[in-house]
């Protein structure tokens, strides 16, 4: 039986095509996923160019950011050398420890933190380590009455220079305990603080 010559045609066509799509199938689907990978990190990596471009363009703002963080230093260390007089010193101390403990009592939100007694102690011989000994210093006793969270805080705050001057804690006595209506609360404390406080000076 003759086969049709649109039959033979057809037929070719067929063969041509699952040809192409073998040879697709065998050489080019490999390169072309490869390229498409390619080209996606050709986009990556462009992208990340571009980000370190914009990195290097803010360079000279952090430089400049940097100086005036450094004058600033400057200033500060500049203030805190200041020397400053001994008659003035024990009034205006005492009452930059009133406004700390103030703020304290606010930032903490703790209003049984109080400070409840804060005096001069004329006759207590301060144990200064030898590289301050040429410090003039003030002792004081002082007493305050808060959370334990509060307390711990506020003697970061001393430990920081919040009150821009050298402070030792001599001792620590705590009493009080934790709050027979919750057990989860931060105890309210008494705290007594024998503290060393040490004055500007010229040089």
């Amino acid at each position: 039986m003759e086969i049709p010559n649109a039959m033979k045609i057809v037929i070719a066509l067929m063969i041509i095509i699952a040809m192409g799509f073998g040879f697709y199938i065998l050489q080019w689907k490999e390169p072309i996923e490869s390229a498409k990978a390619s080209e996606a990190e050709l986009v990556k990596i462009a992208a990340e160019l571009e980000t370190v471009e914009k990195q290097k363009e803010e360079i000279p703002r952090l430089r400049t950011q940097i100086i005036d963080a450094e004058r600033e230093l400057q200033e500060v260390i500049q203030q805190e050398l200041t020397p400053e007089s001994e008659a003035d010193f024990i009034p205006s101390y005492m009452a930059d420890v009133e406004r700390l403990v103030e703020h304290q009592r606010m930032r903490m939100q703790d209003p049984d933190f109080i400070l409840n007694t804060i005096r001069p102690d004329t006759g207590k011989k301060s144990s200064a380590p030898s590289s301050l000994a040429s410090y003039p210093v003030k002792n004081f006793d002082m007493t305050l009455t808060g959370r334990y969270a509060t307390i711990i805080d506020f003697l970061r705050q001393l430990g920081a220079l919040k009150l821009k001057r050298l402070v030792t804690v001599n001792e620590i006595t705590l009493s009080g305990g934790v709050s027979k209506d919750n057990y989860t609360a931060s105890p309210v404390l008494t705290i007594s603080l024998p503290l060393s406080v040490y004055l500007r000076k010229d040089g």
